[in-house]
């Protein structure tokens, strides 16, 4: 999975990707998006963690959490 650069600024990470993550399909992630149940935040890492961008995204009833490197490759996650 990659974190890359929209071009309207915004960071995009691939819908499918981010659904087999959490263990659903796309287009039930969409659903879910469209009816205001997804909770996505981007934040950059900070200390230890510099140059990297965790990227957080929670459902009703699970969760997972990407850390990006620098050029944009997932270098960790967590699930719940």
């Amino acid at each position: 999975m990659r974190l890359t650069f929209g071009h309207l600024g915004d960071w995009i990470v691939d819908p499918r990707e981010l659904a087999l993550c959490l263990g659903m399909s796309a287009t039930d992630l969409r659903r879910m998006e469209r009816q205001g149940q997804v909770d996505a935040r981007i934040k950059a890492g900070s200390d230890e963690g510099a140059g990297q961008t965790l990227v957080t995204v929670r459902l009703p009833d699970r969760g997972w959490r990407g850390t990006f490197d620098r050029s944009g490759a997932l270098i960790g996650e967590d699930f719940w």
